[in-house]
């Protein structure tokens, strides 16, 4: 599939209505496209039943901060189910949204070396290990030399900031087969490998270490390690990014060969 405008893709995207207005400042031009989720029906009801369900399973082992902090985020979700159903046509007429599901050995609808910047904000927690290697190494087909994957997932279990996920989450009661459902966890240490695994040279951004140590790197600190990749601007700026304190690690395709 040909798409002449394009140079930047997002995957695993929300609906744009409930992307928060700081990143459709970054996401809303015709260079992207934005693989992401189906338009969902407005259903209160159920949204409800599982918001109240998963919270208290939250209040069982967590402090009041992070359930607070967690409670926020639900009703959050709720309020855009709720978004999704008065789909905001002016928002699709200004960049290019497919609807968007992955199943391991699908092929991304682009040629090779085509697309210099890849985005993904907690997308690859619903992928099974074998489905998140076999993304990335299509990831890699379709980035130009020197492009950059900047992936955004929740690190599961070794941050510090606030308590490790739950097993199960979002609800241990969901089954496996549920789009909600996360199905890896990730710490630096396995998404950096999975990069490898998959070609690319990984950059840690954003990171708790083995001794509970969140690391912030300033990005222009290391911006020599980004010499000759494409897309500058998006790559020292994480203004986009809606869930900043998360793992964040980037991957370089440095091989001109590829």
């Amino acid at each position: 599939m040909g798409f002449l405008m394009i140079t930047k893709l997002q995957l695993g995207t929300s609906r744009l209505e409930n992307i928060e207005p700081k990143g459709l400042v970054t996401f809303l031009d015709s260079t992207w496209v934005h693989l992401g989720d189906p338009k969902v029906e407005n259903n209160q009801r159920s949204s409800t039943i599982f918001f109240f369900s998963n919270t208290i399973e939250l209040f069982k082992s967590h402090s009041i901060s992070y359930i607070i902090k967690r409670i926020l985020t639900k009703l959050q979700k709720i309020s855009s189910i709720k978004a999704s159903a008065k789909e905001n046509p002016e928002l699709y007429k200004k960049t290019n949204f497919l609807e968007f599901f992955y199943r391991k050995g699908d092929r991304l609808p682009f040629d090779d070396c085509s697309i210099n910047f890849i985005y993904s904000e907690h997308f690859f927690e619903h992928l099974f290990l074998d489905e998140a290697v076999a993304l990335l190494k299509e990831c890699y087909r379709i980035l130009r030399p020197f492009g950059v994957i900047r992936s955004v997932v929740p690190d599961a279990d070794l941050r510090s900031y606030a308590a490790p996920e739950p097993i199960g989450f979002p609800d241990k009661k969901l089954k496996f087969d549920n789009p909600a459902k996360h199905k890896t966890r990730w710490s630096v240490y396995s998404f950096s490998e999975v990069l490898t695994i998959a070609g690319f040279k990984p950059i840690p951004v954003r990171y708790c270490d083995k001794l509970g140590n969140y690391i912030k790197t300033n990005i222009t600190d290391i911006v020599c390690s980004y010499s000759s990749c494409l897309e500058e601007d998006l790559i020292l700026n994480l203004d986009y990014v809606m869930r900043i304190d998360s793992l964040i690690v980037d991957g370089i395709k440095n091989n001109l060969l590829s």
